[in-house]
Formats: structure tokens, C-alpha cells, sequence
């Protein structure tokens, strides 16, 4: 009887515990439409591999991260090695820069970074950033930082902007 007590009280722990944990991992994208954009998000994880070395940034990051639907990569700058980790994309979406700021601005929310915040890029005339952190399982601070360039019109109807994804592993604060 013991036994089987024993063995009630690991499954029901375990039980638990994975419950929880289910939890705490991102939300998957969603199909709809961001309300306010007409951008749908999709994973960025393919399209980061350019800047994943060694399994950083963890899966949990970059599973925390989401592309607008349509995105076309334009360049990348993969971590050196010699610091604190930090990558950088180049994009560019047939949208326009309100709809890709609102666009990462609810989806960092939504997929669990905290501290969003919106507002001018430095030294970048006309860009908007938004800047979020996310908290790890490798026991750091992320914080991905998106530098929207204002829309560009090509004269054949369509705009295009582009925009940055930086990806920065924070320095111990101590």
C-alpha cells in the first residue's frame, strides 16, 4: 500500500509540474491577422538561424519571436563570440512602418516579453524602435530590440520597409 501511495504521489507531482511548465513555454503563433496591421504572425526561428551559433540564443528565445507573414531577409550579422551574445537581422515586408511597429509591439507582449516600450530609434532619422526583455531557461536576460526605417514607395503602388531585429543577451548586472 505504501507502494502504490508512493507511486500516486510522483505521478501527481510530476503531473503537476508539467503542468506548470506547459504554461510557462510561448504561445504558438496565431493565424489571425494583428488587429490594426493585417500582418499574420509566423516563426522567426528559420529565418534566425543566421544568427543562432552553438545553441544561443536559446530555443525558448527564439521560439518567443515571430516574423510577419511575407518578411524577405536582406541581411544578418551572427555574433562574434568575444562578448555578451548579440545578432542582428535585416528585413524588409510590403507594409507600412505603423503596421510593423504595432505588429511587434503586440506580439513581443503577447509571446512573454515584458518592458515593451515604443519610441524614436537613435540615430536613425524617421526610424521607430521597440525595445522588450525576456527572461531565459539559460538563466539570462534577452532583450530584442526592433528598429523600424520609415516606408519607402517603389512607384509601382506598393510600399516596403524595412526594419532591424537586434537580439542582445543582457550582461550580468552584479
Amino acid at each position: 500500500m505504501i507502494v502504490l501511495g508512493l507511486a500516486l504521489l510522483v505521478v501527481l507531482v510530476f503531473g503537476i509540474g508539467a503542468a506548470l511548465t506547459e504554461n510557462a513555454t510561448p504561445k504558438p503563433p496565431r493565424s489571425a491577422a494583428v488587429r490594426g496591421t493585417g500582418l499574420v504572425a509566423q516563426p522567426a526561428t528559420a529565418a534566425l538561424r543566421h544568427i543562432e551559433i552553438l545553441g544561443t540564443p536559446p530555443a525558448d528565445i527564439l521560439d518567443a519571436l515571430v516574423l510577419p507573414k511575407g518578411t524577405q531577409t536582406v541581411s544578418h550579422t551572427p555574433w562574434s563570440g568575444s562578448t555578451q551574445y548579440s545578432g542582428s537581422m535585416s528585413f524588409r515586408l510590403a507594409a507600412s512602418q505603423a503596421a510593423v511597429v504595432r505588429f511587434f509591439s503586440v506580439e513581443l507582449r503577447a509571446r512573454g516579453w515584458s518592458g515593451t516600450k515604443v519610441g524614436t530609434a537613435r540615430g536613425e532619422p524617421g526610424a521607430t524602435e521597440v525595445l522588450a526583455q525576456r527572461a531565459s531557461t539559460d538563466g539570462w536576460f534577452w532583450e530584442a530590440g526592433v528598429v523600424v526605417s520609415p516606408t519607402t514607395f517603389n512607384g509601382t503602388g506598393s510600399d516596403v520597409t524595412r526594419f532591424r531585429l537586434d537580439l542582445f543577451e543582457l550582461p550580468d548586472a552584479t
